[in-house]
């Protein structure tokens, strides 16, 4: 039997009076602590669908995670897991961690959850290597101002240069994705999903919460209706009242929103997140609230004046992380205002270099340079600081 390594990544969001993180346990990598959670200490990441003969190699990894980011303020604990497992080659088939803990929601008191994902283990067509699935992630939960609509967007990479589309979850074909908040009967009427992981919501009541559940897809080409492999993204909307100040805070910094850093395996990395108050000397900023990756340390909020907060954050990428991380930060003031998800992307490699393009995009790449060979030197240096990656 031939076996085929396969590395899963998931990053759940709790919430933190209930599942109350420390820094020392963050810096420690140690597992979220259960609370009332008891069921956390043998839960696994189960087969769903197609498990005979799909998934005949596959042993359930456990679901709790690490611990990787805290914010008291605004009421989350965050952690994420990794694990290795083998499969056998041809393997193909459904897992998910189900259980029933959605907070009360505007649309149903208690609903229970279903965090699923696509697993194939088939060369693909074009290289006949095994495929990376699309990296994706959003912060939760995500307040929008009552009566206004508002765009949410999913930040998503993917290490093959793949063609990816978000669409919404759904419990249809033997494989439930949602549980009990499939859309779009669980969203304010109204919402609508683009393919490009755009979502437009807006939320009437004020105080009302709402799941948000969508499948994150990579194809093998722009034209191609398979998709080669699923990944969930699950979040909380939170409808807020109109703040007293009409100017919400503002993420800023380096690495630049919506960048990504090519980094290599064991090179330290160190920079800051800045958060601007908008709204004068009587408001402050309570926290920048991150969602982030075992090993990244952040440092404590900073108040530089009264209209500048930062917070540091340092980083030494191990081996275990090669391929895409994801992170994302907000600012919160004392208005209980947020500003808008702030996400950027590191490639770890061990060359330093962001994913290998794929051919198709080697040559698109040289019939762009053929076709503007005089770019201003500018936005040449623009590229150069924001180290965008081919994605």
């Amino acid at each position: 039997m031939n076996l085929t390594l396969f590395s899963k990544k998931i990053t759940y969001s709790w919430t933190y009076s209930l599942i109350p993180c420390t820094t020392a346990q963050i810096a420690a990598a140690q597992l979220i602590p259960v609370g009332g959670y008891t069921y956390l200490n043998t839960q696994t990441l189960d087969c769903i669908s197609n498990c005979n003969p799909g998934a005949t190699g596959y042993v359930p990894p456990l679901v709790r995670p690490e611990c990787t980011d805290i914010s008291a303020p605004v009421g989350t604990t965050v952690g994420q897991r990794s694990d290795i497992v083998y499969l056998p080659a041809g393997d193909d088939f459904s897992a998910a961690f189900q259980q029933s803990a959605w907070r009360p929601l505007a649309t149903v008191a208690s609903a229970a959850w279903s965090i699923s994902t696509h697993i194939s283990v088939k060369p693909r067509s074009d290289n006949g290597l095994y495929n990376n699935a699309p990296v994706a992630t959003v912060m939760s939960p995500i307040q929008i101002p009552v009566n206004q609509p508002t765009v949410i967007t999913v930040p998503v990479a993917d290490a093959d240069g793949d063609s990816t589309r978000c669409r919404w979850s759904t419990s249809s074909n033997g494989v439930d994705e949602c549980g009990g908040v499939c859309p779009p009967s669980s969203l304010p009427s109204g919402t609508i999903i683009y393919p490009n992981c755009t979502i437009i919501i807006t939320g009437n009541t004020v105080g009302d919460w709402f799941a948000v559940t969508i499948m994150v897809e990579d194809f093998i080409s722009s034209t191609s209706i398979t998709p080669l492999s699923t990944v969930p993204v699950q979040f909380l909307v939170h409808v807020v009242g109109p703040s007293p100040c009409a100017n919400d805070p503002e993420i800023d910094g380096i690495p630049l929103e919506g960048s990504c850093i090519p980094i290599t395996v064991g090179q330290p990395f160190n920079s800051v997140l800045i958060a601007i108050n908008n709204c004068g000397p009587s408001v402050t900023i309570v926290d920048i609230s991150t969602l982030s990756f075992p090993g990244i340390v952040k440092g404590n909020l900073v108040e530089s004046n009264t209209s500048t907060y930062y917070k540091t954050i340092s980083w030494t990428p191990t081996s275990s992380q090669l391929g895409y991380q994801v992170m994302c930060a907000m600012a919160f003031d004392s208005q209980n205002a947020q500003s808008a998800q702030y996400c950027f992307k590191f490639y770890v490699s061990r060359n330093g270099v962001c994913a290998f393009p794929p051919r198709r995009q080697l040559q698109r790449l040289r019939q762009q340079q053929q076709r503007q060979p005089q770019r201003q030197q500018h936005q040449q240096q623009q590229r150069q600081q924001r180290n965008v990656c081919l994605d």
